[in-house]
């Protein structure tokens, strides 16, 4: 697969005096042409960074609705919410058990949906 890349910067090569478009595409490909190599090479690169902008996007989105907070009190109990949400191993279940012991009047335990911390290796840091 290599040689047909080589190929095709050789084939760039013989453009003469490229302008406009054709120009900036011509020095954007050979500037990443290292890059393109590399997925040749690895394997196990991904074409695309969508899964770790799909992983990131949940933090985004609080950032953004948090800024809408009137309060300090506000802004807490939107990050307690998200939390409970991002955490909860079926959140449809999970809130339907809340709220039916809300209706009921009975003590919530919040945690009984949420998956417990595994415990930290001794080399990371411990927080008070």
């Amino acid at each position: 697969m290599l040689k047909k890349v080589d190929k095709f910067y050789d084939f760039l090569d013989t453009i003469l005096n490229p302008s406009g478009k054709l120009k900036k595409a011509i020095g954007y490909a050979k500037k990443f042409r290292t890059r393109l190599e590399k997925i040749y090479e690895i394997g196990e690169l991904p074409l695309s960074n969508n899964p770790v902008e799909q992983a990131i996007r949940p933090a985004t989105l609080v950032r953004k609705n948090s800024l809408f907070a009137t309060t300090v009190a506000g802004a807490k109990a939107n990050a307690i919410w998200y939390s409970l949400i991002q955490t909860a191993i079926d959140v449809s279940k999970y809130l339907n058990y809340i709220f039916s012991l809300l209706e009921q009047r009975k003590e919530v335990d919040v945690e009984a949906g949420i998956p417990k911390p595994k415990k930290a290796a001794s080399s990371q840091i411990k927080r008070p």
